[in-house]
């Protein structure tokens, strides 16, 4: 784990698993064969339902293991200030990390994930610790990657909501849906739904800069290292304990997230925009100033020479500092 936090161990508790949560067999070509599942659960102030968040997943691990995939569960309490953690080791988590303060659910996430990478785990999930989503879901929602379909796997709550989101969030959520559409390209219908799955190869490059939120964050460096991605229908609860994080200022933490990972994993995607949106404005200048002299209305090809010098030495050393910063992280990726 990183600096700041304290890897603590319990003993498991095995329970039964509900027949539902039995995951489907996989295709004779791609059954696994003693593939590791780590269940990543973020936690911050969640001491009333993490228990039945941990003996859900510790139950439909019984019937992961008669697929031959071997669970184990892992909490990172975020630095709360009640007994998550405690409750959590309790209800028979295999590991808590634990932060000394908290840093938020990206940061969590970015612990989890590096956690998963470190101990070689073939398989990871996320999923929320507030109860909203049903770990029976777990085992569908790992089956793309267990029949090497995806790289990455995410929830799609929306046809299996057991209540209506509030006006605002769906509006975020629309919102948010289709700037990673355009972004990624991908067919997204839920770009937040708070659960997901990856396989050891994105765990072996995954990077997660913000601390903030992680699930743009996921899909856009997903999608510039060239993964996979599939979505599976999930069920999605109201929260009956605690506070989520997310606010009004969701936006205003999360749009500067998608464009600093966008400047450290693919420059070139930012740079070559902006260069070309300066050359753009000087290349305009130039002609209405032209035509306007071509016309007898002034009395200089180009009234504006330093504006229109200044537009395009912007544009092109933009451009070129887009180009050595994709050369750069190319050759240290």
């Amino acid at each position: 784990p990183p600096p700041g936090s304290v890897l603590s161990r319990s003993t498991p508790c095995a329970g039964a698993c509900p027949p539902e949560a039995v995951i489907p067999p996989p295709t004779e070509a791609h059954a696994p064969r003693g593939e590791s599942l780590l269940v990543i659960i973020p936690a911050f102030n969640e001491e009333q339902s993490i228990r039945r968040v941990v003996a859900g997943v510790r139950q439909c691990a019984a019937a992961l293991s008669k697929s031959g995939v071997r669970t184990r569960i892992c909490v990172i309490d975020d630095g709360s200030s009640d007994g998550t953690a405690a409750a959590a080791r309790r209800a028979g988590a295999d590991d808590v990390l634990a932060h000394k303060r908290n840093q938020g659910c990206g940061a969590a996430v970015r612990t989890g994930l590096l956690h998963g990478r470190d101990h070689g785990f073939d398989v990871a999930v996320k999923l929320d610790a507030d109860g909203q989503h049903d770990p029976a879901d777990v085992p569908g929602l790992i089956r793309p990657i267990l029949e090497d379909r995806a790289d990455v796997v995410y929830g799609n709550r929306f046809p299996r909501m057991s209540y209506r989101m509030p006006f605002v969030r769906r509006l975020g959520n629309t919102l948010f849906r289709k700037l990673m559409r355009w972004l990624t390209r991908w067919d997204i219908k839920d770009s937040q739904p708070g659960i997901f799955a990856v396989n050891a190869a994105y765990l072996k490059v995954c990077f997660i800069p913000g601390d903030y939120n992680y699930t743009q964050q996921v899909l856009l460096d997903a999608y510039l290292k060239g993964m996979r991605f599939e979505q599976a229908p999930v069920a999605f609860h109201r929260r009956e304990a605690g506070e989520s994080f997310v606010s009004l200022k969701y936006p205003l933490k999360t749009l500067p997230q998608i464009l600093m990972l966008m400047v450290l994993v693919r420059p070139l995607k930012v740079f070559l925009p902006l260069a070309a949106l300066f050359l753009a404005v000087a290349a305009a200048v130039f002609a209405v100033e032209l035509a306007l002299w071509l016309g007898g209305y002034t009395s200089r090809p180009v009234e504006n020479t330093n504006l229109v010098l200044g537009l395009a030495m912007f544009g092109l050393n933009t451009g070129f500092f887009g180009l050595l910063a994709e050369l750069v992280v190319r050759r240290t990726s």
